[in-house]
């Protein structure tokens, strides 16, 4: 059976809060992404563009799955919430189910360009490692723990791609990217332990804002200093 609820009870719709600002980062990395590439014809601005608007993508997935769940909560107070909420989506059909399953794609298939941009691959293996994560999601659903695994795999990998160029060229935005994204690893290791106490989801949530936000103002430097040095446009 799926995990419907991951939150504190006291943390119910704050979660909302969270992932919409992190939308609102998501977008505005993108943007600036864009923007560069009109100005620099740097391709890997596009596909950072691109990373970041599928993630933002299934952050407002997430929300939607959210608000409904949590307005089923509100809906049925204390009539043994978790199997009535359970029974209510069950019988909404398998959109549910489908639309968790396209956020867990989404969310990694967006971290899987992001890393690809770094490290780069032949366009097969690029369509190889993309058909290889739809078939763990296919395969691991409804098991979160997976997702969150894979997710951290991944993040991790560009952790150390970036932490590798701060050693060779010890730029500090490239020390700050490194930060940013072993930021978004830490996060996932707390949304893997959620079972063991749900605390875990508020902590994995407000780490994973930091990380973003983090994101964000590396991206910010990149570009001014870009501006100043041909350089940094490397950085990333």
């Amino acid at each position: 059976m799926v995990k419907l609820i991951y939150s504190p009870q006291w943390f119910y719709g704050k979660d909302v809060i969270i992932d919409i600002v992190s939308i609102c980062v998501l977008l505005l990395i993108a943007f600036f992404s864009i923007n560069y590439y009109r100005i620099k014809k740097n391709r890997n601005y596009l596909y950072f563009a691109l990373s970041f608007i599928i993630l933002a993508s299934s952050f407002l997935i997430k929300i939607l799955m959210n608000i409904n769940i949590y307005y089923k909560i509100i809906e049925t107070k204390q009539l043994g919430i978790i199997t009535v909420v359970y029974q209510s989506v069950k019988s909404s059909g398998g959109l549910f189910y489908t639309s968790f399953a396209l956020y867990w794609f989404l969310t990694t298939l967006g971290f899987y360009i992001l890393y690809s941009t770094y490290q780069k691959q032949s366009m097969q293996s690029f369509f190889l490692g993309t058909y290889l994560l739809f078939i763990s999601t296919y395969f691991a659903y409804p098991d979160y723990r997976a997702f969150y695994l894979t997710s951290l795999v991944i993040l991790i990998l560009i952790t150390i791609n970036h932490s590798r160029k701060y050693i060779k060229k010890r730029h500090f935005t490239t020390k700050l990217a490194a930060l940013s994204f072993g930021i978004m690893a830490m996060s996932q290791i707390f949304f893997i332990l959620v079972d063991a106490a749900n605390r875990f989801y508020v902590i994995g949530e407000v780490i994973q804002l930091i990380g973003y936000i983090s994101l964000l103002i590396t991206f910010i430097m990149v570009l001014k200093h870009g501006r100043k040095e041909d350089e940094d446009r490397h950085n990333w």
